[in-house]
């Protein structure tokens, strides 16, 4: 018997791993451009256009990509590290809370806790977010974009 299952490719990413990179690199920024011998308006505006690098940085190194298989009976979600198989019937609904620089998807089940993906958009290519929300809403599971 052939399913109909539909593959899409979302850029996620390890929440954790990028914010304790992401600081700890601003950490150092800031520690860096204390010991360098400028005017005080000189170190500030160097530490503010080494921002974005460690936001780069941060993105770059925590990067998790996620491949999301939706078919008749179950939601799996796969990356380098693990695999997630949620029945479609024990999903109560899932939440798409939009932040600065991506998603926060939370599929809540029926019984359990809640699970949470980082969905980034930023220094990455388009991916199919867009398509599975309408694959999620056509399979009759709730579904709020917010």
């Amino acid at each position: 018997m052939k399913s109909n299952s539909q593959t899409f490719q979302l850029s996620t990413l390890h929440r954790g791993k990028y914010m304790f990179i992401l600081l700890t690199s601003i950490l150092f920024i800031g520690m860096g451009m204390s010991k360098v011998p400028v005017q005080e308006i000189l170190k500030i505006i160097i530490a503010l256009l080494m921002i974005p690098f460690a936001l780069y940085l941060a993105i770059k190194l925590s990067t998790l990509s996620s491949t999301w298989i939706l078919d008749e009976e179950v939601l799996r979600i796969s990356n380098a590290k693990k695999t997630v198989v949620f029945p479609l019937s024990s999903i109560s609904y899932i939440r798409n809370l939009k932040r600065s620089g991506g998603n926060l998807i939370i599929i809540h089940p029926v019984k359990g806790p809640a699970f949470r993906t980082w969905r980034n958009k930023l220094f990455q290519k388009e991916d199919d977010l867009p398509l599975l929300s309408e694959a999620l809403r056509t399979a009759d599971i709730e579904y709020y974009d917010l």
